[in-house]
C-alpha cells in the first residue's frame, strides 16, 4: 500500500520557508500541502485524472467485454464454420439455450473447451479476475478462447456493478485529504472528482505529527525549530491494490509538483510585498 511521509529534506526546507512567507503555523502549512499531494496522487492513480466518469465506465465495460462475451457473440463464432449442417445444428441448440449440448458437439469436432466456455452469473467475477493483469488490473489481451455469458442481462448487471466501483483506487487519497483538519478554508477534497469522493470505505488514513515543532518567534513573524522528531504527516492509501495502479515515477512526480506549487506561491507573495506602493 502506498504511504507518503512529508519529511524529506527538500520538503522540510520548503515547508519552513512556506510557513514563514505565508505567515501560517507550520502545522497549517504541512496540512495545506499534504492536501495538495492527495489531489496529485488521486489524479495520477489509474484511471488517470483526465478521464471523466463516463470514460471510466466505458473503459470498464470494454475491459470486461474483452473477456466475457454476450450470448449473441456465439453467432459471430459460427461465422467461421463452413460446414452448413454443423452450423445449422449449432444454431438450433444456441437458440434453445442448450449450452452443454453445444459444448458436446464442438468437442466432437475438436473445438470444445479450446473454443469457448460458458459462464454463469456466479462465475463472472472469478473469470474476470483470473484474466486480469494483477499489476495493472487490465484484461489480458492474449486470451486464446472466449468466455460466453449464458445470460446477457446478467452480464450487463455485472458490468454495472463493476462500474459503480469506478474511482475506488483513488478514493483512499480523497479520504486522506478529508483527514487533514488543519486546512482551514474550503473542502479538503476539492480538486478530486465526485465519482472518487463518493466512495467512503475508511481506507485512507492520516497520522498527524505536524505539531512536532518548537516556535521561536511571534505569530507575525513565525520562526521554527524542529524537535527531535521532525513535523510530519503520513498519508496511507490502504486500498489493497493501490500500489499496482500508481507507478513510482508518478508518485515522485506528485511530490515534485507540490513542491513547485509551493515555491511559485511563495515567489508570487514576495513579489507583491516588494512592489513599491
Amino acid at each position: 500500500m502506498p504511504k507518503f511521509k512529508l519529511t524529506n529534506l527538500r520538503f522540510e526546507r520548503i515547508m519552513y520557508d512556506y510557513a514563514t512567507i505565508l505567515e501560517k503555523t507550520l502545522p497549517e502549512a504541512v496540512h495545506t500541502n499534504a492536501r495538495l499531494l492527495c489531489v496529485e496522487l488521486a489524479r495520477r492513480t489509474q484511471a488517470f485524472g483526465h478521464e471523466s466518469e463516463e470514460q471510466q465506465k466505458e473503459r470498464i465495460r470494454k475491459d470486461i467485454s474483452h473477456i466475457i462475451k454476450p450470448p449473441i457473440y456465439f453467432l459471430k463464432f459460427l461465422g467461421r464454420t463452413t460446414n452448413e449442417r454443423l452450423k445449422a445444428s449449432l444454431k438450433k441448440n444456441y437458440f434453445a439455450n442448450r449450452w452443454s449440448t453445444l459444448s458436446e458437439i464442438l468437442a466432437k469436432v475438436g473445438m470444445g473447451s479450446e473454443a469457448f466456455t460458458t459462464v454463469s452469473s456466479d462465475a463472472m467475477r472469478s473469470i474476470h479476475e483470473e484474466n486480469r493483469n494483477p499489476k495493472t488490473g487490465r484484461a489480458y489481451r492474449g486470451i486464446h478462447k472466449f468466455y460466453l455469458a449464458q445470460d446477457s442481462t446478467l452480464l450487463q448487471k455485472y458490468i454495472a456493478e463493476r462500474q459503480k466501483a469506478a474511482g475506488i483506487s483513488k478514493s483512499g487519497w480523497s479520504e486522506c485529504a478529508e483527514g487533514l483538519k488543519k486546512v482551514v478554508k474550503g473542502s479538503m477534497s476539492r480538486g478530486i472528482k465526485p465519482w472518487v469522493t463518493r466512495h467512503t470505505r475508511g481506507l485512507g488514513t492520516v497520522v498527524d505529527k505536524s505539531d512536532n515543532v518548537v516556535s521561536l518567534g511571534t505569530s507575525a513573524r513565525p520562526m521554527f525549530k524542529t524537535s527531535n522528531k521532525r513535523p510530519s504527516v503520513v498519508l496511507t492509501n490502504s486500498i489493497p491494490w493501490a500500489d499496482k495502479v500508481i507507478r513510482p515515477s508518478e508518485q515522485l512526480m506528485a511530490l515534485n509538483i507540490v513542491a513547485e506549487k509551493m515555491k511559485k506561491q511563495m515567489e508570487t507573495i514576495l513579489k507583491k510585498r516588494l512592489k513599491p506602493a
